[in-house]
């Protein structure tokens, strides 16, 4: 059976370079499904290549004009009661552009799956234009709005139902894939928010105090240990324990607190829920649109994150997922994922001994010098061991494609992707028994002579 192999477009692509022009560029690469990102308040999805970065050989070499939101017409009537409202995207270049109306007629003469790829990201800030977005913000731990919408809000989550239905109701969907790139609040904390991001506890709104009080577990002393893990993960109790590392004193508070790693778990569960809810809302609307999962690429760099997104559940209600598996730029992003905790629970440990940590508990075999990470990358290697554990989770009961590195910027001193690049890690995933690749970040980033690579590899494979 033919492996499926995707590549992930922005609306903005289609209106520069035509429906026709994208899609002779993605066969050429022998791509099969089209990853179109519909809804995005993120630029990793939508928009054309950064500026300051080297033009990809296809498209306008200039700014664009990103605003987000959805990139497809919306019908009000699946929004009624609800305080979140259909939000069609600003971006002027694509304005009265329906992308799924635009590209569903010729992707299906060429044979081409469609796939609506929705992301629940909101830490670009662009959320703020639309109406009523503040009544979703979760609450910190000191009882303010954060950035981010609650996972557990009705209306945040009747919003995102309302979408859904709206889009398998509208268009002749093959899929849909929903991702979301955020942590729960001991991860947070631990890494002071990661990339674009702050290191707040979350969320003690009344619906997850309610929930967590429905499970036993006291918000207020979880707000209060969350507020002390905060203190000790910036540096503000070094002088209160004099002799005691910030390791020792962050399993102190952890003894001292259990109610941080429950409420860790209910957030969660929270979002386990939502995707659960999407899953069930599909099905029920048309049980042949596959449901899979964009799994963000913190699953290659935090422990935490890992024990949490347990493929073995996830299969449970899952179709497909597609684990990130970027390896030249991973180097770059563990080594700042090491920093970070560096300055919160590990301070005063040498880095080459915090990675060396790392790299063996996740099971990575590049044993270089730490500094050495951003320039290296991970190896394809990488990619096909996290394919196998990733089928070993799943246990056949659901489809995995990873999402491989097709020039996802990074500084200029980092690893980029070059064709010999691109070829291995698609071999990788595939030899370790992948059911399909989905080329990432966005076709607006990918140059021609990598594509082209991508092509010539399927076709050695006589695929």
């Amino acid at each position: 059976m033919r492996p499926l192999v995707g590549i992930q477009v922005g609306a903005i692509s289609f209106v520069d370079e035509g429906v026709e022009g994208v899609l002779d560029v993605a066969q050429k690469a022998e791509v099969n499904a089209l990853f179109v990102a519909t809804q995005a308040f993120d630029r990793g999805l939508q928009g054309r290549q950064i500026l300051g970065r080297p033009h990809p050989g296809h498209g306008p070499d200039g700014p664009d004009d990103h605003w987000g939101g959805s990139y497809v017409q919306q019908h009000g009537e699946f929004y009624r009661g609800t305080v979140l409202e259909p939000f069609p995207a600003a971006d002027r270049e694509v304005q009265g552009f329906d992308v799924l109306e635009s590209v569903l007629p010729s992707a299906r003469d060429r044979g081409m799956k469609v796939f609506s790829f929705i992301l629940e990201n909101s830490h670009s800030g662009l959320t703020k234009n639309v109406p009523n977005w503040p009544k979703v913000l979760q609450h910190d731990a000191w009882g303010r709005s954060d950035m981010y919408a609650c996972m557990r809000n009705p209306e945040y989550i009747n919003w995102w139902l309302s979408l859904v239905e709206d889009q398998v109701k509208s268009y002749a969907l093959d899929g849909i894939m929903f991702g979301s790139e955020r942590n729960g609040p001991l991860g947070n904390v631990l890494e002071n928010g990661g990339f674009a991001r702050d290191g707040k506890p979350y969320c003690f709104c009344p619906h997850c105090v309610s929930a967590g009080e429905r499970r036993g577990i006291d918000s207020r002393r979880a707000a209060e240990g969350y507020i002390k893990l905060h203190e000790l993960a910036r540096g503000g109790d070094d002088s209160k324990a004099p002799g005691d590392s910030s390791f020792v004193r962050f399993l102190r508070l952890l003894l001292t607190y259990p109610e941080i790693m429950a409420w860790e778990q209910l957030w969660h569960e929270g979002y386990e829920e939502l995707q659960k809810r999407i899953y069930g809302t599909v099905k029920f609307l048309n049980p042949q649109v596959q449901v899979g999962w964009h799994v963000w690429h913190h699953n290659s760099f935090s422990p935490l994150y890992r024990a949490q997104m347990d493929f073995t559940k996830i299969a449970d209600y899952s179709d497909f997922i597609k684990p990130v598996m970027y390896n030249n730029c991973a180097g770059y992003r563990l080594h700042a994922h090491i920093n970070e905790v560096k300055q919160s629970i590990f301070r005063g440990v040498d880095d080459q001994t915090i990675y060396d940590l790392y790299r063996q508990t996740l099971g990575y075999e590049e044993a270089i010098a730490f500094d050495d990470l951003p320039a290296q990358g991970l190896s394809t290697d990488y990619v096909r061991r996290e394919t196998a554990r990733a089928l070993g989770g799943i246990g056949g009961k659901a489809s995995v494609y990873p999402g491989l590195d097709v020039n996802v910027p990074t500084p200029p001193h980092v690893k980029q992707t070059g064709p010999a690049e691109i070829a291995d890690s698609i071999t990788s995933a595939l030899d370790a028994g992948a059911d399909g690749i989905i080329l990432s970040r966005k076709y607006s980033e990918m140059s021609l002579e990598n594509l082209e690579a991508v092509g010539q590899t399927l076709r050695g494979r006589a695929l």
